[in-house]
């Protein structure tokens, strides 16, 4: 795209001391008549669901005029607060919305649903799957009773009722219910109270409760493509992979906003994040290899696991779902509450309503700083294929050039590291800076050896599906990191060692009669420039460590170690610029599907998290101490020895320190999906 996301600006010189000051633009400043920076919100950031989850159900307890809700998905049966361990562990999402109607107050929730892609995304229990998993509980109604303490106390009796076997289904067939099945009371409870809820919900049973779904806008969709500097499905996949983003597109927004128009927005409050509202996303920032808080998805009976969800994920033998990390931020009043709130107003808008009428005006109490000293300013950015709006790319894409600039540190920890444009965009800011070193460094008495470094740290989990390992080889190896794909490197290796003569042959050079081509998208890797190493520091200036997260622990009376699966989407550049939301580094967030991210200079902000993130990741053992490039340099040492310890200790069988590992994957594929 055309680089219209700078700003121009003049600097002037001190004739005297022959220095000049600047500013560096970390807002998107020529966006700002559609995406305004607000100086006056107070931010509280959240690593994990337990915080973030407690925070919100707070929130909503004390709402007294309207709760706005968009999500990719609705878990009606997830716990927010959590203090026992078998369903219902704590006050559910759908029972905390239906009590907020029932005090008067306006709750809308807009969730993205699709014929085509829901059923396999799961992302609505009781709705999109486990419609009628069980035989009804005699007296569990769909009306103003409903309640996910009743559904269990009603469960409960019917399958435990004395003198009465029920049968059961699972995808191993079905069988009676006895007291070894104990473990699936809470389950069977979850999933009947689930498709209750939502029966009632779109039918309206709920007071003041209204819900509405939308899919994707596939004309909307092909024109926000049409500008992507690479189109997918043309690299040996045919049209599979621009099929699944032009007929599955996903509206992947996260938002809530709470009494934005009530008393003049002096209790508003809101939130930006990356956790979606459905239960497997709940997790402590301690990410323990087994927490009974977290979904239980099977039984042992017998030695086996025995699955009775159909969304359920087991997991090398562990009884509760895997560790989930990401972030959330609560806006308290300020001006950036306005932007969430018409991006709610549009998305309900397009449904067909229009109780929330045309744009309002900012309420009062949202125009001025709420704490003083303690305020940020903010951008709202997204992706809205319908509203031809990129500016979350255009908004890493800026961030990005800013850290090239800096010299200092960036740090992405983003669920789909799938966007080669995005690491091109690195390397030619880096190119960029290290041409303008040049070229003044012999006036200033430097030599090219005295350019600072920038470190990059890169944590991502290894990719959901095979088809996803080649886009995610291709991001890392224009940055010369490919090695961790090792599967797919060690593909395109034997393929490029093969012999090409149009023909196959065997391997004394015989003919087989089989033609042979090379494989689309080992072409496509064969002409990605990737440096090596030292290229890469001594061209570019660009030390770059990629990890991925696991943790360790006693399971089993072994010890043992699980993935710790990163959801989070977020940007952190040099302890002055924070970014996450919704977004992934993938091409479906940056084009495709609807996303929302806010963006912060708050220098205060993004030292702490940077230190609690690092902290957190090193099981204390560094957190990059006042951020320096002195501090960064040392702990980019720090951070590649643990990943080396950790790799040692876990082929040892021992306990891991924190949850840095190097990436490693070793599965290949030939076939694109993104």
């Amino acid at each position: 795209m055309p680089d219209t996301i700078t700003r121009a600006e003049k600097v002037h010189i001190d004739e005297r001391s022959r220095q000049a000051r600047s500013t560096g633009q970390w807002f998107l400043e020529n966006r700002t008549a559609t995406h305004p920076v607000t100086h006056n919100n107070g931010l509280t950031f959240f690593i994990c669901g337990e915080t973030a989850f407690a925070d919100i159900a707070k929130r909503i307890r004390n709402a007294k005029h309207s709760i706005n809700i968009i999500c990719w998905g609705f878990d009606p049966g997830i716990e927010l607060v959590r203090t026992g361990t078998t369903w219902p562990r704590g006050d559910t999402y759908g029972d905390l919305l239906v009590a907020a109607g029932k005090r008067g107050v306006k709750v809308r929730i807009l969730v993205w649903y699709s014929k085509l892609g829901s059923g396999s995304a799961m992302n609505m229990p009781g709705y999109s799957h486990d419609t009628n998993p069980w035989p009804a509980a005699p007296g569990l109604s769909e009306g103003g009773n409903l309640s996910a303490q009743r559904a269990r106390a009603l469960t409960e009796d019917y399958y435990l009722r004395s003198g009465v076997q029920h049968p059961i289904k699972t995808p191993q067939g079905s069988r009676l219910f006895g007291p070894e099945h104990m473990g699936m009371i809470g389950l069977a409870a979850r999933a009947e109270y689930c498709n209750k809820w939502y029966n009632a919900a779109f039918a309206g049973k709920f007071d003041h409760v209204e819900i509405r779904t939308r899919a994707g806008d596939a004309d909307a969709i092909k024109s926000s493509l049409a500008t992507e500097k690479y189109q997918p499905g043309t690299l040996g996949t045919i049209e599979v992979e621009r099929a699944g983003m032009v007929r599955v597109g996903t509206h992947h927004q996260k938002t809530i906003v709470i009494d934005y128009d009530h008393a003049d927005g002096a209790h508003a409050t809101g939130y930006v994040k990356g956790l979606n509202s459905v239960t497997e996303y709940w997790d402590t920032e301690a990410h323990l290899i087994e927490d009974p808080r977290r979904e239980t998805g099977s039984v042992r009976e017998a030695g086996e696991a025995v699955q009775v969800e159909a969304n359920q994920k087991p997991d090398a033998g562990f009884a509760t779902f895997k560790p989930y990390r990401d972030y959330a931020c609560r806006i308290d009043a300020g001006g950036a509450l306005a932007a969430v709130f018409e991006n709610f107003r549009r998305a309900w808008a397009r449904t067909g309503s229009s109780d929330l009428g045309d744009q309002p005006a900012v309420p009062q109490a949202l125009k001025r700083t709420v704490v003083p000293g303690t305020h940020s300013s903010v951008q709202i950015v997204r992706t809205q294929p319908q509203e031809n709006d990129k500016t979350i790319k255009e908004m890493y894409f800026l961030a990005t050039d800013q850290a090239a600039l800096a010299s200092g540190y960036l740090y992405v920890e983003n669920q789909y590291f799938q966007y080669q444009e995005w690491s091109e965009r690195l390397i030619q800011a880096r190119k960029n800076v290290m041409a303008a070193w040049k070229a003044g460094a012999a006036k200033a008495g430097k030599s090219k050896a005295d350019m600072p470094l920038m470190h990059v740290f890169i944590v991502i989990p290894v990719p959901e599906r095979a088809q996803m390992v080649p886009r995610t080889y291709d991001t890392l190896a224009v940055l010369g990191q490919q090695a961790g794909m090792a599967g797919q490197s060690d593909l395109i290796d034997k393929e490029n060692k093969k012999r090409y003569t149009g023909v196959m042959v065997d391997d004394i050079g015989r003919p087989t009669g089989a033609v042979y081509s090379k494989p689309a998208i080992v072409e496509y890797a064969n002409r990605i420039d990737k440096p090596t190493i030292d290229a890469l520091e001594k061209q570019f200036g660009l030390k770059v460590a990629v990890s991925m997260l696991q943790t360790s622990g006693i399971s089993q009376r072994r010890m043992r170690y699980r993935e710790i699966y990163i959801h989070s989407k977020m940007l952190l550049i040099d302890d002055t610029f924070i970014s996450f939301g919704s977004a992934n580094l993938n091409q479906r967030s940056m084009s495709v599907d609807s996303e929302i991210n806010f963006a912060t200079n708050d220098a205060r902000h993004a030292t702490d998290l940077r230190r609690r993130i690092f902290g957190q990741l090193s099981g204390g053992g560094f957190d990059g101490k006042a951020g320096t490039r002195d501090d960064m340099s040392q702990t980019y040492i720090l951070w590649t020895e643990r990943m080396t310890k950790n790799q040692l200790a876990k082929g040892d069988s021992n306990a891991m320190i924190g949850f840095l590992l190097p990436l490693w994957d070793n599965r290949s594929s030939t076939m694109r999906l993104g």
